[in-house]
């Protein structure tokens, strides 16, 4: 009975905690779709491009600065 109450339990917390992430504000960048949306931090995300191909997926990070989001361009030396 233990086990069954435990197990329960976890299962309460667990399906708690995945609605919380889900009510989190759709903040996100103007012109970016739902699906297409990783919000990493309150001011860190990614964003998946559609992809064609069978190569992967490709996308690109974006940084929240001022209450703005810009992309972020990565220098290579």
């Amino acid at each position: 009975m233990r086990t069954f109450a435990t197990f329960g339990l976890g299962s309460l917390g667990s399906i708690s905690f995945q609605h919380a992430i889900h009510a989190l504000p759709a903040d996100r960048p103007h012109g970016i779709a739902s699906d297409c949306w990783i919000r990493l931090d309150e001011k860190l995300g990614l964003v998946l491009e559609p992809s064609q191909s069978a190569a992967g997926a490709t996308g690109y990070f974006m940084v929240k600065q001022a209450g703005i989001w810009q992309r972020l361009a990565l220098k290579s030396e």
